[in-house]
């Protein structure tokens, strides 16, 4: 069985290929030829919770398994997150791999978030980005934007406290699209696409700001988002007999009109398609290409560094 972890995630996995990946698995999921159990959330002890996800993708050959789990902690600190993927021949059975680490969840989250949004909105041109948020998700959804959509003209960032805002706007050294950095959710005004990953447990900002056909990618729940139940609200949990309705967008039902949220709790066919990535050109025993000699990574222009 082959193991790989962040930094074979971090080597390997080419967030455009990634996002085209996770688009026909998802299309996989809503036309009926790809399975996925429903989430299981399980207490855990002192708080947080485990959870399970699972799925099997038969165009890529592949089951997958995920264990994970999320504490939070004192406020102002992160949370605590770990997750396990297990790879498995969706044919015979056999273990294939074993992923460790965050960021092959990160990066399959953030290519599920930029994918839900282009088949939100195929006709728009997304020039306005709004990240609420910004810990290690909101970052690699930042990274993958960057690397997929080139009509990136305007990053507005929130985040909770004007410390991390410094912070952030410190380590800002990237070209590009002009980025800001604040604490007032305002600054989302007019956005075309705004993603939250906040993990925090009330509503923090109103859907009304965002652009009159905008789209806001939930990464932490529709809770997020004041909305006085008058939005159009899509999600991707597998209910028995349903297809998500988020998967459902991949197979030509076209979305309402208006402002969209879109609440997005995380597929196991995204995990396959990252898997798929890594078993087709990652070796586990290199963080260089063959033939190849090791390299220094350069700072991806798409990365806070």
């Amino acid at each position: 069985m082959r193991e790989y972890d962040d930094a074979h995630v971090d080597r390997w996995v080419d967030r455009a290929a990634l996002v085209a990946e996770v688009t026909r698995c998802l299309a996989d999921l809503g036309r009926g030829e790809a399975e996925q159990a429903p989430k299981q959330l399980l207490p855990m002890v002192g708080g947080g919770f485990f959870l399970t996800l699972a799925g099997v993708v038969p165009r890529l050959g592949l089951a997958v398994a995920k264990w994970a789990s999320y504490r939070p902690t004192a406020d102002g600190a992160a949370s605590r997150s770990t997750a396990t993927i297990l790879v498995s021949a969706a044919d015979r059975g056999d273990p294939l791999a074993r992923i460790h680490g965050m960021r092959a969840t990160e990066a399959r989250t953030a290519a599920t978030a930029v994918a839900v949004a282009r088949a939100a909105r195929p006709d728009t041109v997304l020039r306005r980005i709004g990240l609420l948020g910004f810990g290690p998700t909101n970052r690699s959804v930042l990274d993958t934007v960057l690397a997929t959509l080139d009509t990136v003209e305007e990053v507005r960032i929130v985040v909770r406290t004007e410390r991390t805002a410094q912070l952030v706007r410190r380590q800002s050294t990237r070209r590009g699209p002009t980025v800001s950095v604040g604490t007032d959710p305002a600054a989302l005004a007019g956005v075309d696409l705004a993603v939250s990953a906040t993990g925090a447990t009330a509503a923090v900002a109103d859907l009304d700001l965002i652009a009159p056909d905008g789209v806001v990618v939930c990464l932490d729940g529709a809770h997020i988002w004041r909305h006085g139940g008058a939005a159009e609200l899509l999600d991707d949990r597998v209910v028995a007999g349903r297809v998500p309705s988020v998967a459902r967008m991949f197979c030509g039902v076209e979305p309402p009109a208006g402002r969209l949220l879109l609440d997005v709790a995380g597929s196991a066919v995204a995990d396959a398609a990252l898997a798929s990535l890594l078993l087709r050109t990652a070796d586990p025993g290199r963080l260089t290409p063959r033939g190849a000699d090791p390299q220094p990574d350069a700072a991806s222009p798409g990365r806070l560094s």
